[in-house]
């Protein structure tokens, strides 16, 4: 029984690793530098060609020199393997395969640097609601917006929300306040309570913003880092007040099916229940 799992482990491994290897975004990396690499190699064949850079006294006797023969040497040389059955003629020769080993001490470490980063990169799949919301939710109104992640879990994440006003020319903030959590699987809710005593300040300013809607802005900014790789993920909006929207609850993204989460539905993250008409006085009451 212990070998029948020793087996499964390293093919559940590789299943798992391979899509992440061969995403989209990393073959499309390989294929450039290939492309890349065939192109220098190319140009630097004929110029050999041209200049008519090289010696092919150790090719066997009989033998035709073709054109290809040219790209051959340019392909050892810009890998650096240099077999020498094929050597560079004194004078252009010499010059060509100083330039292009410059060339390629240049390249492949570039290329290697940004195939690694690649490797690394977290993709662009966090995402910000496209609008900036005024909830009513369990009989209290809030500010919100909503966080997804569509990647690797997040952890210590710090987003801050700023309510924005220009004047003069000047980008002032008027409010600003940041939420923490130490980790965002799929979605994260972000929110700050308008209605009681103790948020008149917030309430104050989201007013001048709501009278103020030519020169005012919301902004959003996430921070957090990847748990697998460690890098940091950073994303930040700006709303401008025509995407300020009134609704309840969110709609639902996933659910719970005893302590299973369902399959995400994207498609929900944007929306929220639209509000009765007692919720609805209750906000304009609270914004006059």
């Amino acid at each position: 029984m212990q070998k029948k799992l020793e087996l499964k482990l390293p093919a559940k491994t590789i299943q798992n690793l391979a899509p992440s290897i061969w995403s989209n975004r990393i073959l499309n990396a390989v294929l450039k530098g290939v492309a890349i690499y065939i192109v220098i190699t190319l140009v630097f064949g004929l110029l050999y060609f041209l200049f008519g850079a090289l010696d092919f006294k150790t090719t066997a006797e009989g033998k035709t020199v073709r054109f290809l023969d040219y790209i051959y040497f340019s392909a050892v040389t810009f890998t650096t393997i240099g077999y020498g059955d094929i050597i560079p003629k004194a004078g252009a020769g010499q010059v060509i395969v100083f330039i292009e080993s410059c060339v390629e001490l240049t390249f492949i470490p570039v290329f290697g640097g940004f195939l690694a980063y690649k490797f690394l990169q977290r993709p662009n799949d966090i995402l910000l609601t496209d609008n900036f919301f005024i909830r009513y939710r369990n009989q209290h109104v809030f500010l919100s917006s909503r966080v997804g992640n569509k990647g690797k879990n997040l952890i210590d994440c710090t987003a801050t929300i700023e309510l924005i006003q220009i004047v003069n020319n000047v980008k002032r903030t008027l409010y600003k306040r940041e939420i923490n959590t130490p980790l965002v699987e799929l979605s994260w809710y972000l929110e700050i309570r308008l209605d009681g005593d103790e948020n008149t300040s917030v309430l104050q300013q989201l007013k001048t913003l709501i009278t103020n809607p030519e020169t005012s802005l919301i902004r959003t900014t996430v921070i957090g880092f990847d748990s697998s790789s460690g890098n940091m993920v950073h994303v930040f909006k700006y709303y401008t007040m025509d995407k300020l929207i009134y609704g309840a609850k969110f709609s639902d993204v996933y659910t719970w099916e005893g302590v299973k989460q369902t399959n995400p539905d994207w498609a929900n993250f944007n929306k929220v229940v639209s509000l009765t008409a007692t919720e609805q006085q209750y906000i304009d009451t609270l914004l006059q």
